[in-house]
């Protein structure tokens, strides 16, 4: 069945590029790649990276960001409860705590556990672009990036602006939000601030749900280099109803998080020099209702660090290295009080070989203060076919320690390891990307092998999950991602179709695996932005996922939008096919649901 897929997906490959090629896309070919030590341009990069640009966060019918990264190819999005709430993130059948979250180039990992991940002070109307790198590319933010990792890149306003929206529709949902910022290509400042308040799509207000998030962030060009700077906080209040257990379904969370960062840039010699301060704070109160009897988790965590990046240009390459440190911190009534250090350095080179190739070679050395060291290989090929095709070739080795909740934590429902070793892999990957007028294509083929895997289990009838390292692992899968912008069709703006074929394998009989069995196999998404009107847009998202068994289903999400001058108005629905799918966790998604906004904007 695999191999039949990936002869699919080479078909589809083929069959989707144009039998004639129109000239480069001119913007295509300046897009530069932040999240890889090296740079680049995007078609020239040895791995697979998706852009989501500003454009499209604007006319995507999604108001978080979970749902918006829904979309890309190769990302598994795993909500619970209504949307913003809360949601997982995997790349390539890999699960919450193997893909990395960073804010313009800050890890944003949390040590108590990945599930709060995507607990971010950023709305999207703060967001620039967002860069996904699947597969190898994660070699200068240490071992944390095993299945990829997701670059948030905040806005810099160049010009005074200021926006205010208010959102209604289905489970009593009612929220608004505002954003005003000015600059100039000197210096800059940027706010943004919204809530979202909903009863729930339970009765009995088992998932009523309070998000609140405020985000700052600025910059400045000084006479020797530039400063950004960020400051933000999120606070959520949910009902948790079958979260994290079936057999305990009575659960409610809260949760807050803080954020700051500085960095800055200067030149000294022939090196670009970019250092980083960040300091991360995350607090998480838990209450399970056990026979009538509460029982109360409180968790608060501190990540602070610091990062060194260099980088220069040699002839026909570029070479780029660093170093940082991160401390953690948690005081926990479940899982005690630990702490625990992370130190990386890393070196990496890319050299032009001919006129068409290249090679990127990278090593980053890790050490871990309760786990010692890590030598962490990486290797890329490249090679430009012709002026439209280009192909690569990557591997890399990665390495992961486990969270403090996969160690310490006992419940009814869980129980942690503390002699967990740390998860190890190696990834492989083959890919074309196509670039041309009102095209772009890319296609790859991909395998992980993990030596032991961290992951819950437990015996068949048990009701208790227990953490532990598990053999065997091996994922392997394929990927299609298709771009097309007609140039001369005022009705289309863009249409995007991605799909996704996974087969993962584990050496584990009898034994029930919580997440690591759980991914889609198959994952195909089909969106788009149509024009009906001159001052009219309908975006539109089908997703189509199959889990296995019965837990398959298709997602349809669509936004219309008119535009009076600086007066918006739109019409949101999601899932309207009316799907009851579990997605991850043990209680199905909120079912169809409608929603209405209007807005007022200056400025962009």
């Amino acid at each position: 069945m695999f191999e039949r897929s990936i002869m699919i997906t080479g078909l589809l490959m083929l069959a989707g590029a144009p039998a004639t090629a129109a000239a480069d896309d001119a913007e295509a070919d300046r897009i530069v790649v932040h999240s890889r030590p090296t740079g680049g341009l995007l078609v020239e990069s040895p791995g697979s990276i998706s852009i989501v640009d500003r454009a499209q966060i604007e006319a995507h019918p999604a108001d978080n960001l979970a749902d918006l990264l829904a979309a890309v190819a190769g990302v598994d999005i795993r909500r619970r409860g209504a949307s913003g709430v809360q949601a997982d993130v995997g790349i390539r059948g890999t699960a919450y705590e193997q893909t990395l979250v960073l804010i313009n180039g800050i890890p944003l990992k949390d040590p108590q556990t990945g599930h709060h991940d995507l607990n971010l002070p950023v709305s999207l109307s703060h967001i620039e672009r967002i860069e996904v790198v699947r597969g190898p590319g994660g070699i200068a933010w240490g071992g944390n990036a095993t299945g990829g990792m997701i670059n948030i890149i905040t806005r810099r306003p160049t010009q005074g602006e200021f926006g205010v929206e208010l959102r209604a529709g289905s489970f009593g949902t009612r929220g608004g939000q505002l954003q005003a910022g000015t600059g100039d290509e000197q210096r800059g400042h940027m706010l943004s601030a919204s809530m979202v308040s909903s009863d729930g799509h339970l009765p009995e207000s088992r998932a009523d749900s309070d998000l609140r998030r405020v985000l700052y962030s600025g910059y400045a060009e000084l006479a020797r280099g530039a400063l950004e700077w960020g400051l933000g906080a999120e606070d959520k209040e949910f009902g948790a109803w079958k979260f994290y257990s079936a057999e305990f379904p009575d659960q409610r969370e809260e949760t807050g998080s803080r954020l700051a960062w500085l960095s800055g840039h200067t030149r000294a010699a022939d090196w670009d020099v970019n250092a980083r301060l960040y300091w991360r704070g995350h607090d998480d109160w838990f209450r399970t209702l056990v026979n009538d009897t509460a029982f109360i988790n409180e968790h608060e965590t501190s990540v602070r660090g610091v990062r060194l990046d260099l980088r220069r240009e040699t002839g026909q390459g570029v070479l780029a290295a660093g170093g940082g440190w991160t401390g953690e911190r948690i005081e926990s009534n479940a899982l005690d009080n630990h702490r625990r250090e992370e130190a990386v350095a890393w070196l990496a080179h890319r050299q032009e070989v001919g006129a068409r190739g290249s090679v990127e070679a990278g090593l980053n050395a890790i050490r871990f203060s309760d786990y010692g060291s890590e030598l962490l290989p990486s290797l890329g090929l490249g090679y430009r076919l012709n002026e439209h095709w280009h192909a690569h070739l990557s591997a890399a080795r990665t390495a992961r320690v486990p969270s403090w909740t996969e160690r310490f934590l006992v419940t009814g429902a869980n129980v942690g390891e503390p002699d967990l070793q740390p998860e190890r892999s190696t990834l492989y990957e083959a890919g074309l990307r196509y670039f041309a007028g009102e095209h772009r294509l890319a296609g790859a083929l991909f395998e992980r092998k993990t030596d032991a895997l961290i992951d819950w289990v437990r015996q068949p009838g048990e009701q208790t999950w227990q953490a532990d390292n598990l053999g065997g692992h091996r994922g392997r899968g394929a990927e299609l991602e298709w771009r097309w912008q007609p140039a001369d069709i005022a009705s289309v703006g863009h249409l995007d179709l991605s799909w996704t074929v996974l087969d993962i394998r584990l050496d584990e009989a009898g034994r029930e695996i919580k997440y690591a069995a759980d991914h889609p196999r198959h994952a195909l998404s089909l969106g788009g932005l149509i024009k009906p009107g001159s001052d009219l847009d309908l975006s539109f998202q089908l997703r189509w996922t199959d889990r296995g068994s019965d837990n398959r289903g298709t997602l349809l999400s669509v936004r219309l939008a008119r535009q009076f001058g600086r007066l918006g108005i739109w019409l949101e629905g999601t899932n309207l096919l009316d799907e009851e799918l579990v997605e991850t966790g043990f209680g199905t998604i909120p079912g169809r649901a409608v929603f209405a906004g209007i807005g007022w904007r200056t400025g962009r």
